[in-house]
C-alpha cells in the first residue's frame, strides 16, 4: 500500500472491495483494473487474500474519480497524482473524515450520524450523549414483532456480558412504540438499552434500505424462518415499516464508526460466535498504543 511518511489510522486497511465500490461509486472490476494498470491504489491483502483498503486508498480513488469527471483520462489522472506525490504534495493525505454519498452504506472510519431517539418514558435521547462516555454497539432492528429480530435479541443477550466487560454498551433500536417494544426487549435482551424510533428516518440515515421482494420473502428468508423457529422464536405483532432491513454498528467515544453490518435479507444478522470478537478487534485497532 502506498503510505506517505506520516502514518495514522487513515492507513489502516479495513474496507473490502465491495465496501469501497459502494463508497466511491466505482465498480469492483474498474478498481482492480486501475490497480493492475496504474498501481493506484495498491491495497493490502487479508489473511485469505482479499483486498483491504484504507481511508488513504479511498481518498486516492475519490481524487482519481474527480479528475476523470473533469475530463482527464484515467491514465493522465494517475500520472498527475504520481507526479504530485513525487513532489511531496499528496491530495490524498487529507485527514478529514471521508464523506458518504447520500444513501450509501455507513462504513468503518466514517463519522456516525447523531440520532435523537426515545427511551421507555418517551423522553428524547441523543446517541452522542451515550457514545460520549463509552463505546457502543447499536442494533437498528426491523420491529420487535419480527421473528428474526426476536432471534437476534436472544442471541445478542448472550453477547452482553462480554460486551459490558469490554466497556461497550449494547443498544437496540426498534420501529414502533415503547408499549409494544419494551416487553419484548426486556424479555429477550434485558442487558441491552432499548430505544425507539417512531419512523424509518433513523434507519435511512444509517444507510439501511427497504428490502426487495426477494430480500423479504425469498429462499434465504424462508430458511431463516425455520432457523429462528427452531431456536424457539415466533412471529409477533407487526408494527412500523415491515419492509425495512436491519443493521448493526459499533461506534467509539469520538463518534466514529468502527464496525458495520448490513443485513442482506430480513433474516440476516451477525453470527454471535464471531460478533463480539469482531467488535472488540475493531475498537482495539483504533485505540492509542
Amino acid at each position: 500500500m502506498e503510505n506517505p511518511p506520516n502514518q495514522s489510522t487513515a492507513h489502516l486497511p479495513h474496507y473490502n472491495v465491495k465496501a469501497v465500490a459502494n463508497l466511491v461509486g466505482i465498480a469492483p472490476v474498474t478498481l482492480r483494473a486501475w490497480e493492475r494498470r496504474y498501481g493506484l491504489p495498491t491495497p493490502l491483502r487479508g489473511s485469505q487474500g482479499y483486498r483491504l483498503y484504507s481511508d488513504y486508498d479511498v481518498r486516492t480513488l475519490l481524487w482519481l474519480k474527480a479528475r476523470t469527471s473533469e475530463g482527464l483520462s484515467i491514465s493522465r489522472a494517475a500520472e498527475q497524482l504520481l507526479h504530485l506525490r513525487s513532489t511531496g504534495a499528496d491530495p490524498a493525505a487529507d485527514e478529514a473524515p471521508i464523506q458518504r454519498r447520500e444513501g450509501a452504506m455507513l462504513l468503518a472510519g466514517m463519522p456516525a450520524p447523531n440520532l435523537t431517539l426515545h427511551d421507555s418514558h418517551g423522553e428524547p435521547v441523543e446517541l452522542a450523549s451515550i457514545w460520549g462516555g463509552s463505546n457502543i454497539v447499536i442494533c437498528l432492528m426491523r420491529h420487535f414483532g419480527c421473528i428474526f429480530c426476536r432471534e437476534w435479541l436472544h442471541k445478542l443477550e448472550s453477547c452482553v456480558p462480554a460486551l459490558r466487560a469490554a466497556n461497550i454498551i449494547p443498544i437496540v433500536v426498534g420501529l414502533g412504540d415503547a408499549d409494544h417494544a419494551l416487553p419484548v426487549a426486556s424479555q429477550l435482551a434485558p442487558g441491552a438499552l432499548c430505544l425507539m424510533s417512531q419512523g424509518i428516518t433513523a434507519h435511512q440515515i444509517y444507510g439501511i434500505k427497504r428490502g426487495s421482494l426477494l430480500q423479504l420473502a425469498g429462499p434465504s428468508v424462508i430458511s431463516s424462518v425455520v432457523r429462528a423457529a427452531r431456536s424457539g422464536q415466533m412471529q409477533g405483532e407487526t408494527t412500523g415499516d415491515i419492509s425495512m432491513l436491519s443493521g448493526v454498528f459499533a461506534i467509539d467515544r469520538t463518534g466514529m464508526v468502527r464496525y458495520s453490518f448490513y443485513g442482506s435479507h430480513a433474516g440476516d444478522h451477525p453470527s454471535p460466535d464471531t460478533f463480539v470478537a469482531s467488535v472488540r478487534s475493531a475498537f482495539q485497532a483504533t485505540s492509542p498504543a
